[in-house]
């Protein structure tokens, strides 16, 4: 299995909506014109490859595309599977850590979840959150 794929992506603005579309998979989705449509771009892809990986299909060849119409726009999209995969499935480890004792002793009179701070602080570190 690759960590990486790339594959096209039309978006087409669509009153309070842009379409997303995803042509090698046929497969379509939504969000709010608000929104950034490349994250939800992203978790329909995984969830396309993943459903493909699973069932030992294989995934379609990631070929450029042209808009069909004016109002449509190409995006590339890029997934990093390891990380997608990781939001679909949260897998969990244990770690070993060493922390001074003041610190210790200051976490648990507040009640700190260590392992939700550590996950939170090593998302923020990688710029994932």
């Amino acid at each position: 299995m690759k960590e990486n794929y790339t594959y096209p992506v039309i978006l087409e603005p669509d009153g309070n909506f842009v379409n997303i579309r995803i042509p090698a998979f046929d497969a379509v989705s939504c969000v709010e014109a608000r929104e950034d449509p490349i994250p939800a771009a992203q978790d329909l892809l995984t969830l396309e490859i993943i459903a493909r990986e699973d069932e030992g299909e294989p995934l379609p060849d990631a070929e450029a595309i042209t808009p069909d119409s004016p109002g449509q726009s190409v995006a590339y999209v890029n997934i990093w599977m390891p990380y997608h995969r990781s939001k679909v499935k949260e897998t969990y480890v244990k770690k070993t850590l060493t922390i001074p004792v003041w610190l210790d002793l200051l976490a648990k009179q507040g009640k700190i979840n260590f392992s939700a701070t550590l996950t939170e602080a090593l998302k923020a570190k990688l710029s994932l959150s």
